[in-house]
């Protein structure tokens, strides 16, 4: 998996296969741009394999150049992570008792095992370095052990640990009660004002594109099926499906081919394989492919429609609607939560916030045909309003 981040525009792109050794993903760092464009590669490998792939050394958090535009920022996620911990401990009073020590004491390593918190820190140095005005683009390597879909719904995950584990109006209690605290209960409110500012970023299609990279067989196909099926519901568009080391006068790879452009209304490029490994930039270049731009066109539940049925008061009916992508019918599920619509395809739940009006419906049965999901709603007697909508 690889993101791409243009001055704050963010595109994802999903490997295939790990055979690519980082080439067809890093292709948005090999497209040539205008004069004097700077490029910022992030990578987010735990190993660093990216420096020792460039043949230069890096400090981590700190970018290093490999080529004349183009430098190099290898992340450490527990460095972040003990950067963000120091500030909350020391905003806790010297003297607060047990229960401050008893914090203060937690070493920042132990909150590795907290859901998302890593993958958001990076996610927010990544947003600083694409809206700082130093870069013309941001693409970042997440390939390795890293799960694209983890990774971008790691904001949401947070935040809902942490109104667990420290309700907000718990905090905000506490630091009036006590300004002593008031330090600690500010780092945690940045925390999850950056949740929500990244999240709106990877949520929006003027900002947000996904390229799928994969290779030219069954698996290949299978797999670009689901992706664009999982990012549809992430309300991420997919703009290009790559074929990766594709052999068009290989008849297995023509059938995958062909079977890619059924997908649905996105272009289908065949990369073929570069005769040796690509080591530098300029050698990257030589692939030839350019990562198309968002369209800012949104998709899935971001473009749904809400119709009105027929009927008034509680007789009335509502239907929402989008189209989705649902490679595997039996793998859909659908649930509620609160104001939330959760929504389950190719193994991946979603929330989708509803509407104020379906809010106060329950939900009254779901069809799928013609690639549009179809959710019908009744009103809910026990908070439906006397007079109807």
């Amino acid at each position: 998996m690889s993101t791409i981040a243009a001055a704050g525009s963010v595109a994802a792109v999903r490997r295939g296969s790990a055979r690519t050794s980082g080439a067809l993903s890093a292709a948005g760092l090999a497209t040539r741009g205008p004069a004097g464009t700077r490029t910022l590669l992030v990578s987010m490998d735990r190993f660093r394999q990216q420096s020792a792939n460039f043949g230069v050394f890096s400090r981590p958090g700190e970018p290093v150049s490999v080529s004349q535009h183009t430098d190099l920022l290898e992340l450490d996620t527990l460095g972040l992570l003990e950067g963000v911990w120091r500030q909350v401990v020391h905003g806790l009073p010297r003297a607060a008792g047990s229960f401050t020590a008893s914090v203060a004491a937690v070493d920042p390593g132990e909150l590795t095992g907290l859901p998302g918190v890593e993958q958001v820190l990076a996610l927010r140095r990544i947003r600083d370095e694409a809206t700082s005005g130093r870069w013309d683009k941001v693409v970042v390597d997440c390939s390795g052990d890293i799960d694209v879909f983890t990774l971008l719904n790691a904001p949401r995950l947070l935040v809902d640990h942490l109104e667990r584990l420290w309700p907000r109006h718990r905090r905000l209690a506490a630091a009036h009660d006590n300004p002593r605290i008031a330090r600690a209960v500010a780092a945690v409110e940045a925390l999850d004002r950056d949740c929500a500012d990244v999240t709106e970023l990877c949520t929006d299609p003027d900002v947000m594109a996904a390229q799928l990279v994969v290779t030219p067989d069954d698996h290949g196909v299978r797999m670009a099926q689901r992706y664009r099926a999982v990012l549809d519901l992430m309300t991420i568009p997919t703009v290009a499906v790559y074929a990766n080391r594709a052999d068009t006068d290989e008849p297995g790879h023509r059938s995958a081919l062909a079977r890619l452009g059924e997908i649905g209304p996105v272009p289908v490029i065949a990369v073929t394989a570069l005769a040796t490994p690509p080591a530098t930039v300029a050698a990257l270049r030589k692939l030839k492919t350019r990562f198309a731009a968002p369209a800012g066109v949104p998709v899935g539940p971001a473009a749904a429609h809400v119709d009105k049925l027929g009927g008034s008061g509680l007789q009335s009916r509502y239907a929402m609607r989008w189209r989705q992508p649902l490679p595997d019918p039996d793998g859909l599920a659908l649930g509620r939560s609160g104001d939330d619509l959760l929504v389950t395809v190719c193994g991946l739940r979603r929330t989708v916030r509803l509407p104020s009006v379906l809010r106060r419906c329950i939900v009254d049965g779901a069809t799928y045909s013609d690639g549009e999901l179809r959710i019908e709603f009744r009103p809910d007697a026990a908070v439906w309003p006397v007079r109807g909508v």
